[in-house]
């Protein structure tokens, strides 16, 4: 299976592979989760930099405000934060990515194994060098699950002697001079073991981020977060009651109380059912997220951030393409039509990639936020622009004509009759429009905004935990999307009226 490298330890302890066979380096750290067959590869850590780059060494990161890209969950990324105090850190997920980020000046640098490095660097020999000596040097193995209690360990001993016996028959050798000549020669000439060199006694230093495993207690976070999920619970009340005029309001609010606490049943019982099949075979590790806690909540408080910015900035740019699409210039007209097609017709995450490294590339704007903010607002207002013109072409020509034959100027038609009328219609569609953009935000990540999906990434990669990463990613963005749709629904009975 194909499974991103930050996700390879959750998917082998969740059973859902057998081996990790992904240039995953056999470090401490990873030992607290899996196990590890013998060493079938040496290599190091070695850095990818601008052409015209000062850094010769890791020593020159060690002192300076350096800007350091790292793939998120590598020996790379552990590296830079336990041992570059100084620098900014900016994990990324794709290979391609951080590259790209070297290459076009927006990092100073990236940090990870050798052969990578010359990769890519081969891909972008114009624009950046590759320091090839070893930071320090690793060892790949095979990731395997650490048996249960009297289990054994047959799968690890089979795949040792699988490693030994290939390297001893020459099939190591035999691959590397059919795939991996160039590279063979070039460590050679710089007096590099090469990668299939490997001593399986030796020992090699790894460098581990040290934690507080003591899961100390923190009340003024523990209230910031129970008055969160409370106000969430009262909001998901107040949307899923209905209220029938039929019968007496006690009664109502009896049936009502009734049908929410069978639904948090029903949803207890299932998760319970979930859960308890899970705890078979995984094993859960609350603390890890817990040590990371305010790490975490900065993250969702600035996704918050993002959204809201985005929201303000998306209303403008769907009013602006309304106003647009009814003047009476033509190539106006034209521009707005072009644009909401274009943008609706596109992905959001190419929207983002192709807006950050190539629109924004010459203006040399560094600030992923501000970018992610700009994108998210300029392809969520190519949909509210046509929520709104949907909503103002529903209200009936008649009733603007009216207005007109009783004297009411053109601004005072829309402002009057038109515009409440067209909102009243669209709000349903226009708050799950809010909705869709704050989950959407998630989606900066991959530029390497440290919004909440991306900060819990980073703690998720760095303390191996998974499930537990996941169910607290959702239980966010709940506590956003639920008050939200709450505040919709009594918008849409504010402006609700008899027909």
């Amino acid at each position: 299976q194909n499974i991103k490298f930050d996700a390879l330890i959750t998917a082998l302890k969740s059973d859902s592979i057998d081996l990790i066979i992904s240039s995953m380096t056999a470090t401490e750290e990873r030992r607290k989760s899996i196990n590890f067959s013998d060493p079938y590869v040496t290599t190091g850590l070695a850095m990818l930099v601008p052409i015209d780059s000062p850094i010769k060494s890791i020593e020159d990161l060690m002192t300076g405000k350096w800007k350091v890209v790292v793939k998120l969950g590598t020996t790379g990324e552990s590296l830079a934060r336990s041992e570059l105090r100084n620098a900014t850190i900016v994990p990324m997920k794709q290979d391609p990515v951080c590259a790209l980020e070297v290459a076009q000046k927006k990092a100073d640098v990236w940090i990870y194994d050798q052969l990578s490095i010359f990769h890519h660097h081969k891909r972008h020999k114009d624009t950046t060098k590759a320091l090839l000596k070893p930071i320090r040097e690793e060892q790949w193995a095979i990731g395997l699950k650490k048996p249960k209690l009297g289990e054994d360990d047959s799968l690890r001993e089979e795949v040792n002697k699988f490693l030994k016996s290939f390297r001893e028959s020459g099939q190591f050798e035999e691959l590397a001079n059919i795939y991996l000549k160039e590279e063979k020669k070039l460590v050679s000439s710089m007096g590099i073991p090469f990668i299939f060199d490997v001593n399986p006694s030796q020992k090699i230093s790894q460098s581990v981020i040290e934690k507080n495993n003591n899961a100390e207690s923190d009340p003024w976070f523990l209230i910031v977060v129970s008055v969160l999920i409370l106000l969430t619970i009262i909001a998901f009340w107040y949307l899923t009651r209905e209220e029938d005029k039929s019968i007496h309001s006690y009664e109502s609010f009896s049936i009502n109380l009734l049908g929410f606490v069978l639904l948090w049943i029903i949803l207890i019982g299932v998760c319970f059912f979930i859960f308890s099949s899970i705890n078979r075979s995984w094993h859960w590790n609350w603390e890890g997220l817990w040590n990371s806690r305010w790490q975490i909540f900065g993250g969702w408080i600035r996704t918050l951030w993002i959204s809201f910015s985005a929201l303000v900035l998306c209303i403008g740019v769907g009013i602006g393409l309304v106003v647009g699409s009814r003047c009476s210039l033509r190539p106006l007209r034209f521009f707005c039509r072009a644009y909401t097609e274009i943008v609706r017709g596109s992905p959001l995450l190419v929207v983002i990639l192709f807006g950050y490294y190539v629109v924004f590339e010459p203006f040399n704007v560094n600030n992923k936020i501000f970018v992610g903010i700009l994108l998210l607002a300029l392809f969520a207002g190519a949909y509210l622009g046509e929520i709104l013109r949907g909503g103002i072409e529903s209200v009936g020509k008649t009733q603007f004509d009216s207005a007109r034959a009783v004297g009411f100027s053109r601004s005072q038609t829309y402002r009057h009759v038109i515009i409440p009328q067209a909102v009243r219609r669209v709000l349903p569609a226009v708050a799950g429009l809010f909705i869709m953009l704050v989950k959407d935000s998630s989606l900066l990540s991959v530029i390497g905004a440290e919004e909440f999906t991306l900060r819990t990434d980073i703690v998720r990669a760095n303390t191996y935990t998974g499930i537990e990463a996941y169910l607290l990613l959702a239980v966010g963005y709940l506590l956003i999307t639920i008050p939200l749709a709450y505040c919709s629904k009594r918008l849409e009975r504010k402006f609700s009226y008899e027909s």
